[in-house]
């Protein structure tokens, strides 16, 4: 009994307290706000007059540091809270941090009243106006301080109408759609000649000719490391030479940067020979900026793509702390979004000229991947696979990649031209036994001579044309060819002059820039007038030959008539023989 009443008294006595510490505060803290890590969460940084969200994107918030504190402190946390859910992308939450940078700049404000929104919004776009509206709705349900329900009321009253999205995709624009085929081969001739000639360095030919062959997205270009290029083992069930880009929008990726899945393609040899020099050349860069050589390991993590020389040094004074850890593997080190979209707007090459605009083809990174999805659709391929190829989670965007109502028409044409060749104009003039059956026959004028020696038919029409005889002759509804014209001539020259003109190339090009010239329809003209003009010459003969029979059969009734001297004769005969 003492025992147990010793214990007892032992669990009842007071323990002396004692203030946890700061590590424990902070796991209480952030269990009691249950604020676990969502997926594509990133970090932001108040430093001085700069906000730094991810470790790589800067702006300066110098407008919005003069807010009075509830409401700079409602700011941050809602900014802070944006990040820490992942619901904006880094360079979204920038773009909008930007956006209310500017209209506080332009308007200065303590606090968001009812009337101090309505002057921050005077004058600006509707675009600006419904980013700040989306950006305060989100701090008004978050709580924080600086928001009342009268501003938001206000805020939300006062909305404007949203501009539709521009449809790049099925935009009939051509400085921004899909290229065609011509300027496609163009632009990536241009690549090889302008690195060839050294007009542009082998980052930039590089970016480019990635960006031509898969039309990947800027931001998966900027974030390739040199760990994303295989050629042992297999990737995803493919081997060989490839490339790994990594994915973007991916709504259910952990981390923003380089946390969604993979994208897999194989490379072909002279690709990834022109790869393994970008490679080697950012290795190189990159152990003369840290003075030191690297680890095999740590060189998989640099950037595929590396950061001009003065930008790295900006950032190393900067981010000190970040390369005293010897972290290859973070995102300042890489390209941004925007430094590739300049890169990929390739404005040190050389121009190439559009044959539908006459003018240099505007060039950007989604122009690229527009084109190369069209025409994996118009190969045919399923929907499930471009969408594989794309990287793409949904398919509601897959459908303006098919529909193509250019290609349906040449799909359509080309099954139909059997059957409509003949009646498309192809010939439409009329067949002549002879001269003297045209309807000028009489006119030495009318005559449609080959070279000058050879006549091929009459032209019905009074006064003269500018065609140049006799090619466009047999297109025209008013020739009418002669039946015995030597014809065949005319076809061998066609097939001659069209073979000429495919086998012309313009120097250190693989194809022409202008469109070769096209006999086809003309070629198909002379042909059926020849197959015309057979088929009348076997029914000229067949009439001949019927006429000939006639003639003969006309010829024996006339010998067998009654009353006919011969008859007669043979009549007579027995008669004498009697006699």
């Amino acid at each position: 009994m003492n025992t147990t009443t010793e214990v007892a008294d032992e669990l009842t006595q007071p323990l002396d307290f004692e203030d946890p510490r700061q590590d424990d505060l902070e796991l209480l803290e952030e269990f009691d706000r249950n604020n676990a890590k969502h997926a594509g969460a990133y970090s932001v940084e108040f430093i001085h007059k700069k906000v730094i969200i991810a470790g790589a994107y800067h702006k300066n918030i110098t407008c919005i540091l003069k807010l009075d504190s509830q409401t700079l402190i409602g700011f941050k946390s809602t900014v802070k809270a944006i990040a820490q859910s992942g619901s904006r992308g880094p360079l979204t939450l920038r773009s909008n941090i930007g956006t209310l940078e500017k209209a506080l700049r332009d308007v200065p404000t303590k606090k968001f009243t009812p009337t101090t929104f309505q002057n921050l919004i005077k004058n600006k776009s509707n675009s600006v106006a419904n980013i700040l509206r989306l950006l305060f709705n989100i701090w008004y349900r978050l709580g924080y301080p600086g928001m009342t329900s009268e501003t938001i009321d206000a805020v939300n009253s006062l909305k404007r109408p949203s501009s539709r999205p521009r449809a790049r995709i099925t935009s009939d624009d051509p400085t921004e759609g899909w290229y065609t085929s011509q300027e496609y081969d163009d632009l990536i001739d241009a690549y090889w000649m302008d690195y060839e000639s050294g007009r542009v360095g082998l980052r930039d030919t590089t970016a480019l000719l990635l960006n031509g062959q898969y039309g990947r997205r800027g931001i998966q270009l900027a974030t390739l490391k040199v760990c994303d290029f295989h050629c042992e083992d297999e990737t995803d069930g493919i081997s060989g030479k490839r490339v790994s880009f990594p994915g973007a929008k991916d709504r259910q990726a952990e981390e923003w940067f380089r946390g969604s899945k993979f994208e897999t393609h194989p490379m072909g040899d002279d690709l990834w020979d022109l790869c393994q020099l970008q490679i080697k050349d950012t290795i190189s860069n990159h152990e003369r900026f840290f003075q030191c050589e690297l680890t095999p390991f740590e060189r998989n993590q640099l950037p595929f793509f590396q950061k001009d020389p003065k930008k790295l040094v900006s950032l190393k004074n900067n981010r000190s702390q970040l390369f005293s850890d010897n972290s290859y593997s973070t995102s300042p080190l890489h390209l941004r979004p925007g430094g590739m979209a300049i890169i990929l707007s390739n404005n040190k090459g050389t121009p190439v000229i559009s044959q539908r605009t006459g003018q240099p083809v505007r060039q950007f990174a989604y122009r690229m991947r527009y084109t190369r999805a069209r025409q994996l659709a118009r190969l045919g391929v399923p929907r499930v696979t471009l969408q594989y190829w794309l990287g793409q989670e949904f398919e509601n965007s897959l459908e303006h990649y098919y529909n193509d109502p250019a290609e349906d028409a040449r799909l359509l044409n080309d099954e139909m031209q059997i059957i409509l060749g003949p009646l498309a104009q192809a010939f439409s003039g009329s067949i002549r036994d002879k001269e003297s059956d045209a309807i000028r026959g009489n006119d030495p004028s009318s005559r449609v001579e080959l070279d000058g020696r050879h006549s091929v038919g009459s032209c019905g029409e009074h006064g003269f044309c500018s065609a140049s005889v006799p090619i466009p002759c047999y297109r025209c509804s008013k020739f009418e060819p002669w039946v015995d014209a030597p014809h065949d001539e005319v076809l061998i020259r066609l097939i001659e002059r069209q073979e000429e003109e495919n086998n012309i190339n313009l120097p250190s090009k693989a194809r022409r820039m202008l469109v070769p010239l096209q006999l086809d329809k003309d070629i198909a003209a002379v042909k059926l007038v020849i197959k015309l003009c057979d088929a009348r010459k076997q029914e000229l003969n067949k009439q001949e030959s019927n006429k000939q029979g006639n003639d003969e059969l006309k010829e024996d009734l006339t010998n067998k008539r009654p009353g006919s001297p011969e008859q007669s004769s043979r009549k007579k005969h027995p008669v004498a023989e009697r006699e």
